[in-house]
Protein backbone atom coordinates (compact mmCIF):
# COMPACT_ATOMS: atom_id res chain seq x y z
CA UNK A 1 0.00 0.00 0.00
CA UNK A 2 1.18 3.42 -0.90
CA UNK A 3 -0.05 6.65 0.73
CA UNK A 4 -0.93 9.54 -1.05
CA UNK A 5 1.34 12.58 -1.40
CA UNK A 6 4.56 10.23 0.02
CA UNK A 7 7.28 12.83 0.15
CA UNK A 8 10.02 10.17 1.34
CA UNK A 9 11.05 7.07 -1.36
CA UNK A 10 9.24 3.83 0.15
CA UNK A 11 8.84 0.22 -1.33
CA UNK A 12 5.27 0.42 0.65
CA UNK A 13 3.68 -1.34 3.26
CA UNK A 14 2.61 -4.96 3.09
CA UNK A 15 -0.74 -6.00 4.17
CA UNK A 16 -2.23 -9.85 4.64
CA UNK A 17 -6.13 -9.75 3.52
CA UNK A 18 -6.14 -12.70 5.98
CA UNK A 19 -6.03 -16.82 4.51
CA UNK A 20 -9.48 -16.30 3.35
CA UNK A 21 -8.48 -14.38 0.44
CA UNK A 22 -11.75 -13.23 -0.18
CA UNK A 23 -12.48 -10.50 -2.60
CA UNK A 24 -14.86 -9.16 0.30
CA UNK A 25 -12.14 -8.84 2.74
CA UNK A 26 -9.52 -7.29 0.36
CA UNK A 27 -12.02 -4.53 -0.48
CA UNK A 28 -13.09 -3.26 3.43
CA UNK A 29 -9.07 -3.43 3.75
CA UNK A 30 -8.79 -0.91 1.15
CA UNK A 31 -11.78 1.24 2.44
CA UNK A 32 -10.23 1.71 5.76
CA UNK A 33 -6.42 2.80 3.94
CA UNK A 34 -8.73 5.61 2.22
CA UNK A 35 -10.85 6.19 5.04
CA UNK A 36 -7.41 6.40 7.41
CA UNK A 37 -5.81 8.83 5.65
CA UNK A 38 -5.61 11.77 7.80
CA UNK A 39 -6.80 15.04 6.20
CA UNK A 40 -3.75 16.73 5.63
CA UNK A 41 -2.75 14.10 2.84
CA UNK A 42 -6.28 12.74 1.53
CA UNK A 43 -6.43 12.01 -2.33
CA UNK A 44 -8.89 15.06 -3.31
CA UNK A 45 -10.76 12.83 -5.52
CA UNK A 46 -11.63 10.42 -2.43
CA UNK A 47 -15.34 11.38 -1.17
CA UNK A 48 -15.47 11.90 3.01
CA UNK A 49 -15.99 8.17 3.77
CA UNK A 50 -16.97 9.17 8.02
CA UNK A 51 -20.69 8.95 9.21
CA UNK A 52 -22.48 12.22 9.23
CA UNK A 53 -24.86 13.05 12.41
CA UNK A 54 -28.52 13.88 12.76
CA UNK A 55 -27.45 16.94 13.30
CA UNK A 56 -25.92 17.22 9.98
CA UNK A 57 -28.98 15.61 7.93
CA UNK A 58 -31.43 18.03 9.69
CA UNK A 59 -29.72 20.94 7.67
CA UNK A 60 -30.06 19.41 4.33
CA UNK A 61 -33.61 18.50 4.80
CA UNK A 62 -33.81 22.71 4.87
CA UNK A 63 -32.09 23.55 1.82
CA UNK A 64 -32.78 23.61 -2.31
CA UNK A 65 -29.74 22.11 -4.00
CA UNK A 66 -29.07 21.21 -7.79
CA UNK A 67 -28.54 17.74 -6.78
CA UNK A 68 -29.66 15.00 -4.72
CA UNK A 69 -28.50 13.35 -1.38
CA UNK A 70 -28.64 9.91 -0.53
CA UNK A 71 -27.64 8.83 2.82
CA UNK A 72 -27.10 5.40 3.07
CA UNK A 73 -27.85 4.45 6.91
CA UNK A 74 -26.38 1.35 8.27
CA UNK A 75 -24.72 0.05 11.43
CA UNK A 76 -21.49 0.38 12.83
CA UNK A 77 -19.85 -2.64 11.53
CA UNK A 78 -21.07 -1.98 8.06
CA UNK A 79 -19.10 -1.39 4.68
CA UNK A 80 -22.36 -0.96 2.48
CA UNK A 81 -22.12 2.94 2.81
CA UNK A 82 -18.66 3.34 2.37
CA UNK A 83 -19.26 0.85 -0.79
CA UNK A 84 -22.25 3.62 -2.30
CA UNK A 85 -20.77 6.43 -1.83
CA UNK A 86 -17.34 4.90 -4.02
CA UNK A 87 -20.11 3.80 -6.62
CA UNK A 88 -21.37 6.88 -7.39
CA UNK A 89 -17.78 9.14 -7.37
CA UNK A 90 -17.94 8.84 -11.10
CA UNK A 91 -21.44 10.33 -11.05
CA UNK A 92 -22.44 13.89 -11.26
CA UNK A 93 -25.79 15.42 -9.91
CA UNK A 94 -26.06 13.26 -6.54
CA UNK A 95 -23.90 13.63 -3.42
CA UNK A 96 -23.63 10.05 -0.78
CA UNK A 97 -23.43 10.20 2.58
CA UNK A 98 -23.60 7.15 4.84
CA UNK A 99 -25.13 7.74 8.69
CA UNK A 100 -25.65 5.24 11.71
CA UNK A 101 -28.49 3.82 13.45
CA UNK A 102 -26.96 4.89 17.08
CA UNK A 103 -29.82 7.63 16.61
CA UNK A 104 -32.74 5.45 17.32
CA UNK A 105 -35.31 8.27 17.71
CA UNK A 106 -33.58 10.05 14.35
CA UNK A 107 -34.39 6.87 13.03
CA UNK A 108 -37.70 6.69 14.19
CA UNK A 109 -38.78 10.04 13.31
CA UNK A 110 -37.88 9.35 9.65
CA UNK A 111 -39.45 6.29 9.19
CA UNK A 112 -36.21 4.23 8.86
CA UNK A 113 -37.36 0.67 10.07
CA UNK A 114 -34.27 -0.94 9.37
CA UNK A 115 -30.64 -1.09 8.10
CA UNK A 116 -28.62 -0.48 5.91
CA UNK A 117 -31.57 1.91 4.20
CA UNK A 118 -31.37 4.27 1.67
CA UNK A 119 -33.26 8.02 2.32
CA UNK A 120 -33.15 10.60 -0.48
CA UNK A 121 -33.24 14.07 -0.74
CA UNK A 122 -34.25 15.53 -4.05
CA UNK A 123 -33.26 18.42 -5.58
CA UNK A 124 -36.59 20.47 -4.99
CA UNK A 125 -36.58 19.68 -1.10
CA UNK A 126 -38.87 16.77 -0.93
CA UNK A 127 -37.61 13.80 0.66
CA UNK A 128 -38.35 10.34 2.19
CA UNK A 129 -37.16 6.55 2.00
CA UNK A 130 -36.03 4.10 -0.96
CA UNK A 131 -38.61 1.60 -0.76
CA UNK A 132 -38.87 -1.92 -2.72
CA UNK A 133 -34.95 -1.91 -2.34
CA UNK A 134 -32.93 -5.34 -1.44
CA UNK A 135 -30.46 -3.86 1.53
CA UNK A 136 -28.10 -4.62 -1.00
CA UNK A 137 -24.94 -2.38 -1.86
CA UNK A 138 -25.58 -3.27 -5.41
CA UNK A 139 -29.04 -2.55 -5.54
CA UNK A 140 -28.42 0.35 -3.90
CA UNK A 141 -25.93 1.73 -6.11
CA UNK A 142 -28.02 0.86 -9.59
CA UNK A 143 -30.86 2.89 -8.03
CA UNK A 144 -28.87 5.95 -7.77
CA UNK A 145 -27.35 5.88 -10.80
CA UNK A 146 -30.71 5.42 -12.42
CA UNK A 147 -32.23 8.77 -11.28
CA UNK A 148 -33.09 11.68 -13.79
CA UNK A 149 -30.05 13.77 -13.95
CA UNK A 150 -27.90 11.50 -12.44
CA UNK A 151 -24.87 10.82 -15.06
CA UNK A 152 -21.38 9.65 -15.39
CA UNK A 153 -18.82 12.79 -15.07
CA UNK A 154 -17.62 13.82 -18.41
CA UNK A 155 -13.50 13.48 -18.21
CA UNK A 156 -11.54 16.02 -20.43
CA UNK A 157 -8.86 14.68 -22.58
CA UNK A 158 -5.66 14.90 -20.61
CA UNK A 159 -2.85 17.38 -21.60
CA UNK A 160 0.40 17.03 -20.63
CA UNK A 161 2.63 20.33 -22.06
CA UNK A 162 5.59 19.35 -24.55
CA UNK A 163 9.37 19.17 -23.42
CA UNK A 164 10.76 23.04 -24.29
CA UNK A 165 12.45 23.32 -27.23
CA UNK A 166 13.64 26.95 -28.03
CA UNK A 167 13.80 26.83 -32.00
CA UNK A 168 10.27 25.24 -32.26
CA UNK A 169 8.49 26.93 -29.35
CA UNK A 170 6.06 25.29 -26.89
CA UNK A 171 2.93 22.57 -27.93
CA UNK A 172 0.30 21.10 -25.70
CA UNK A 173 -0.26 17.21 -26.51
CA UNK A 174 -3.39 15.50 -26.18
CA UNK A 175 -3.49 11.89 -25.01
CA UNK A 176 -5.26 9.87 -27.61
CA UNK A 177 -8.33 8.53 -26.55
CA UNK A 178 -8.69 5.15 -25.30
CA UNK A 179 -10.24 3.09 -28.14
CA UNK A 180 -12.28 0.31 -26.38
CA UNK A 181 -12.72 -2.08 -29.47
CA UNK A 182 -9.22 -2.99 -29.77
CA UNK A 183 -6.66 -5.63 -27.85
CA UNK A 184 -3.54 -3.81 -26.90
CA UNK A 185 -0.59 -6.43 -26.83
CA UNK A 186 0.48 -4.73 -23.88
CA UNK A 187 -2.45 -6.13 -21.76
CA UNK A 188 -2.14 -9.06 -23.23
CA UNK A 189 1.56 -9.51 -22.14
CA UNK A 190 0.31 -8.09 -18.74
CA UNK A 191 -2.35 -10.74 -18.20
CA UNK A 192 -0.02 -13.67 -19.88
CA UNK A 193 2.70 -12.25 -17.26
CA UNK A 194 0.37 -12.02 -13.95
CA UNK A 195 -1.31 -15.31 -14.80
CA UNK A 196 2.20 -17.54 -14.70
CA UNK A 197 4.23 -15.39 -12.65
CA UNK A 198 1.54 -14.78 -9.87
CA UNK A 199 -1.59 -16.68 -9.67
CA UNK A 200 -0.12 -20.10 -11.34
CA UNK A 201 3.20 -19.74 -8.53
CA UNK A 202 0.44 -19.78 -5.25
CA UNK A 203 0.48 -23.60 -7.09
CA UNK A 204 2.96 -25.53 -5.26
CA UNK A 205 1.96 -28.54 -7.93
CA UNK A 206 -0.57 -28.85 -10.51
CA UNK A 207 -1.82 -32.73 -11.51
CA UNK A 208 -5.11 -34.22 -12.27
CA UNK A 209 -7.98 -31.63 -13.91
CA UNK A 210 -5.50 -28.80 -13.03
CA UNK A 211 -2.94 -29.64 -14.98
CA UNK A 212 -5.12 -30.89 -17.89
CA UNK A 213 -6.88 -27.54 -17.43
CA UNK A 214 -3.64 -25.69 -17.66
CA UNK A 215 -1.99 -27.80 -21.00
CA UNK A 216 -5.19 -26.97 -22.51
CA UNK A 217 -4.48 -23.76 -21.91
CA UNK A 218 -0.89 -23.42 -23.10
CA UNK A 219 -1.81 -24.86 -26.26
CA UNK A 220 -4.47 -22.89 -26.83
CA UNK A 221 -2.09 -19.55 -26.29
CA UNK A 222 -0.21 -21.09 -28.77
CA UNK A 223 -3.03 -21.66 -31.37
CA UNK A 224 -4.06 -17.86 -31.22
Amino acid sequence: YFKAFTKQFTTGENYQAGADRELQTVRQMMIDFLQNHSQEVRPPACPPLDPVWSSDITSLFDKNSHHYTAIVFESNGSYVGREVILDLIQYENIVVRRALNSDKAFLEKLGVPSVPSCYLIQPNGSHGLISNLKPLRSFFSSYLKSLPGVRKKLLLPLQLPAQENKEEGTEIKVWKEFDKTKLYMADLESGLHFLLRVELATHKTLEGAELKTFKDFVTISAKV
